[in-house]
């Protein structure tokens, strides 16, 4: 229970230091449709800085005895406001998941989000991935699905 305070007080401590550096940042959590293939993790932190072309995810899966990390990095390439206070957005990202069920891969997020309110970010995502490198070694061709659900905060520093 220790680790688990402690990892999340890190996250949180990094998220901020990262913002810290920013006039202003997002944070929040993304979830996993696992019935259309779910994320690296189940449920990510969320962080986006604007000055940064990156959108990040991390998870971490504890307990048992077991530790799993997960990281997404993608560049929202293309965005477009599509009516009122719906976007879109799709470009490239990279993954990582690590060390059980070891893979790194490429992705491309397709996704719609909503301002319903001006500080409120909700957004839902299907992603292309291609896993480059799994334990078993590399692995041309085989994709698969990623796809989540989840929502931001952005704040002015």
């Amino acid at each position: 229970m220790r680790r688990k305070i402690v990892i999340i007080a890190l996250i949180l401590m990094v998220t901020l230091a990262v913002g810290g550096f920013a006039n202003m940042y997002g944070v929040g959590a993304a979830f996993s449709l696992d019935a259309l293939g779910g994320l690296p993790s189940s449920a990510m932190l969320s962080l986006k800085v604007p000055q940064l072309p990156i959108m990040w995810g991390v998870g971490a899966q504890l307990g048992g005895g077991t530790f799993n990390l997960a990281v997404t990095a993608d560049w929202w390439l293309f965005q477009q406001n599509l009516v009122s206070f719906i976007g879109l957005y799709v470009g490239p990202g990279l993954y990582i998941s690590l060390p059980s069920n070891f893979e790194i891969g490429g992705r491309i997020p397709i996704g719609l989000n909503a301002y319903p309110l001006d500080f409120l970010e909700i957004f839902a995502e299907l992603a292309v991935a291609h896993p480059f490198w799994t334990e078993g070694g590399l692995t041309i061709p085989s994709l698969r699905l990623q796809a989540a659900f989840g929502f931001r905060f952005w704040f002015d520093m």
